[in-house]
């Protein structure tokens, strides 16, 4: 096919490039004239010139066009043509080679199916067009979730081209089978020439797994998702894990896989009016089987192959009352596949480990999700608005949050052969945000926000609003703002709100930039040149007003013997909260991170999560990590040694804050400080900061005077309590107004 014009072009591919993903979504131009009816013709040969898969045709509207093209292994020659009025206007000649990683582990795809499945769907009847289980048997839901799957990954790796991180996506478990991604493949199989006429390929599996539960139990109405009264919501999670478990193989929770799980059995109700065996759940395992499930209720509406894909999404009729409408937002068949595709894929997100944040993983995809596959959308029944014509400054929400793209970024999932691969720590670690004073005296003209991440900085915001730089393209180490500056920039009269991206995919927030500058104190050592540093967060919802504990102590501390004895061990309790701590020293004695004594007794510590860990001689503590809760009170700690031990529960389930107390680079921790509440029986931490010293003085090299500090000492609640505990600790008792 000579060329006739340069007028059609793509945009999204090079001539030559190389990708990693079978399924790639080509974007592109053509001429801005185009009539109604105008489509791009696809045309896919190998290295011999050969067809190497079914031609396929894909509308332009508005001088664009977009079309999905299945890959073979080896070097794929791309020909496009731009036909109007049924005439050829112009041809595209595009090379690209196709390489996939199977090295990297793959997304792996499953339907559940109860013990006594009837094996079919719920589908409108007139959705068929006379053939009854075109779109409601088990093989219609094998294909349909096998050409979502490919849509998916499609749409991921040119989302994070987009991005900035190269044409990367997942691959998902492939086998030879009659392939179903094109519908001249479904013939074939009808025809029984499967081998003849290519049908049999290298395609995504799609894994049966024979649950215990019957029919019945799936569909109890406890265990519906959308039933307000359900008491078991989780249920179906569980029964769908537990079939996986017992597939074993590919499954078994030491092979680490990641599931994408479809609920064969899942069932609108029409007595109930009640979507039965349905639920949006997925869950991030690192030490076991990541799952992310959907109900098959809306199953209906996705394209089997290739050639149903623009159609499925521009499908305006309605569905009827007899299947459900998910969230009410499904008053056409393309919605509903929008919904169904896009609620699927939020949920596989969470099996990679995304939290719920602005994209994908807030429901972007209810209205968006087409527009990555389509450049002209169908009108829509749930907002009452008209299809629009797409082009690349179309907004679009059904796109991974630039933190879920560089957090899959590291997965082995989505690497690349030129990736440097980095360490446990750098992958997991958040980036640093710390207060530097220049002088000791503490003048402000000389603090500077200090702000770093091993794996590099990816962007900053302060107030929501992004820095010019770093970018994703353009990441940086280390980025450090004098406070001078920040305050010609910022109002110091209301709340400087910072987030720090890293590119590793995590995260650091400070509620008010301008409290942290003004968190950082000195502790003079009398009779010494000698000042200790003290770093402080608050728990988010923080109320200074209210009653509270004030502690601190040492990790040397003066026993009842009144010689100085080191930390052996520090038992984080954590519960539901962070209840705070217990100190325990060479001789025995203990201190707490929290009241000694509480209501004339005692203090004795809760938390289920809690957990102890031992410091040898000579290991520093590298940093502690806080989140910092969303009720006043902090919700949980975890502490990691120099010597890579760690211990603590972050109870980090909601995308929460968390932050990290270190020293600088020429400090040691030699103790900690902080505030408990008074008014409840747990005493949770609502203040915490550490304090530190020249690395070259350490612990071991602070002077006697230290020891002897009131202001280094825990008493808090010991004004009423035992007398020998005050007589061991060297302090006067007083009355506390």
């Amino acid at each position: 096919m000579p060329p006739v014009t340069t007028s059609l072009r793509v945009t999204n591919l090079q001539d030559g490039e190389t990708v990693h993903q079978r399924c790639l979504l080509l974007t592109g131009t053509c001429a801005s004239t185009a009539t109604e009816g105008s489509y791009i013709h696809v045309t896919t040969k190998g290295a011999n010139g050969s067809d190497i898969f079914p031609e396929q045709t894909w509308l332009a509207n508005g001088g664009n066009f977009k079309a999905l093209v299945m890959l073979s292994p080896g070097l794929n020659t791309l020909e496009l043509a731009y036909v109007c009025n049924d005439c050829l206007e112009h041809t595209v000649e595009v090379n690209v080679n196709y390489i996939p990683l199977l090295q990297n582990p793959p997304l792996h795809l499953a339907i559940m199916v109860a013990s006594d499945s009837p094996c079919t769907i719920d589908c409108p009847t007139f959705k068929a067009g006379g053939l009854s289980s075109a779109h409601s048997d088990l093989d219609a839901a094998v294909a349909k979730l096998r050409m979502t799957a490919y849509m998916w990954q499609a749409m991921t790796a040119e989302d994070m081209r987009l991005k900035g991180l190269g044409r990367r996506s997942f691959r998902l478990d492939e086998e030879w089978t009659a392939d179903t991604v094109s519908r001249d493949f479904l013939n074939a199989k009808h025809n029984e020439s499967l081998d003849r006429e290519g049908a049999m390929r290298s395609t995504a599996a799609v894994r049966l797994i024979r649950s215990k539960k019957t029919t019945k139990e799936i569909r109890d109405a406890n265990i519906a998702q959308q039933n307000p009264s359900a008491s078991r919501k989780e249920d179906l999670f569980n029964y769908f894990m537990d079939a996986l478990k017992a597939a074993g193989g590919r499954f078994a929770s030491d092979a680490r896989p990641i599931v994408a799980g479809l609920v064969l059995d899942s069932h609108y109700s029409i007595s109930k009016k009640m979507i039965l065996g349905h639920a949006a759940l997925g869950c991030h395992d690192p030490k076991g089987i990541s799952l992310g499930i959907f109900g098959s209720h809306l199953t209906y509406s996705w394209p089997r192959f290739l050639e149903e894909v623009a159609a499925c999404l521009m499908d305006t009729r309605h569905p009827g009352d007899k299947v459900g409408n998910d969230n009410g937002e499904c008053g056409s068949f393309w919605e509903a596949c929008t919904i169904g595709q896009g609620a699927h894929l939020h949920e596989v997100g969470h099996a990679f480990g995304s939290p719920h944040r602005p994209g994908i993983m807030e429901r972007g995809y209810a209205q968006d999700w087409p527009k990555h596959f389509l450049s002209k959308t169908g009108d829509c029944s749930h907002l009452g608005t008209q299809g629009v014509v797409i082009d690349d400054k179309s907004p679009n929400e059904a796109r991974w949050n630039l933190a879920d793209a560089l957090a899959f970024r590291v997965l082995p999932h989505f690497r690349l052969p030129t990736d440097s691969i980095l360490t446990s720590e750098d992958r997991d670690a958040p980036p640093s945000v710390q207060v530097v004073f220049k002088d000791e005296d503490k003048n402000e003209a000389n603090a500077t926000l200090n702000i770093s991440s091993a794996s590099s900085i990816a962007r900053i915001t302060f107030n929501h609003k992004d820095e010019f730089k770093p970018t994703a393209t353009d990441p940086s180490l280390e980025i450090a703002y004098p406070e001078n500056e920040l305050a010609r920039r910022f109002d110091r009269t209301k709340p400087l709100h910072l987030h720090v991206l890293g590119f590793n995919g995590k995260e650091r927030t400070v509620g008010d930039v301008w409290k942290l500058l003004a968190s950082k104190s000195f502790v003079r050592i009398p009779g010494t040149s000698l000042r200790l540093s003290k770093r402080l967060v608050h728990a988010d919802g923080f109320d200074d007003d209210r009653d509270m504990y004030t502690w601190a102590q040492l990790l040397r501390e003066k026993g009842p013997d009144g010689k100085v004895h080191r930390t052996i061990s520090i038992d984080l309790r954590v519960g539901c909260l962070w209840d705070g701590g217990v100190v325990e020293y060479a001789d025995g004695h203990r201190s707490h991170w929290g009241p000694m004594h509480h209501d004339g007794q005692r203090h004795h510590f809760g938390g289920h999560a809690s957990e102890n860990i031992f410091i040898p001689e000579g290991v520093d503590i590298q940093y502690i990590e806080i989140n910092t809760g969303t009720g006043g009170v902090m919700d949980g700690v975890r502490m990691r040694l120099c010597n890579g031990t760690v211990a603590g529960e972050l109870n980090n389930y909601n995308s929460s804050n968390i932050v990290r107390l270190e020293p600088a680079p020429h400090e040691v921790i030699v103790g900690f400080y902080g505030k408990s509440d008074k008014r409840s029986c747990f005493c949770g931490v609502v203040e915490f900061g550490i304090i530190t010293a020249p690395k070259d003085v350490g612990i071991a090299g602070l002077p006697a005077a230290v020891y002897d500090l009131p202001e280094l000492k825990n008493t808090a609640g010991m004004e009423d309590g035992d007398d020998d505990q005050v007589r061991q600790r060297g302090v006067k008792r007083t009355r506390v107004c």
